[in-house]
């Protein structure tokens, strides 16, 4: 259970993340045309590269975690 829990708290810190990064690290607005009109198409945008990004980085993580415990395992 206590592993489940890590795993979606890892998740769900990793795409909140990557969601600050995106809407903060780049002014979207001389990107986009319309940026008025295409503002909830955009954020929507974001959340799912955020979303994609963050699973992986997350799932990146939590692997080598899991490496660095099963090597742990087999020394002992």
């Amino acid at each position: 259970m206590v592993t489940y829990l890590t795993t979606l708290m890892c998740h769900v810190i990793f795409i909140f993340m990557s969601y600050q990064l995106l809407t903060e690290l780049f002014d979207w607005s001389k990107l986009i045309r319309n940026y008025i009109e295409n503002s909830r198409r955009l954020n929507v945008l974001l959340m799912f590269v955020s979303i994609a990004i963050g699973y992986m980085v997350s799932s990146f993580f939590l692997s080598i975690i899991q490496m660095s415990q099963d090597i742990f395992r087999a020394i002992h």
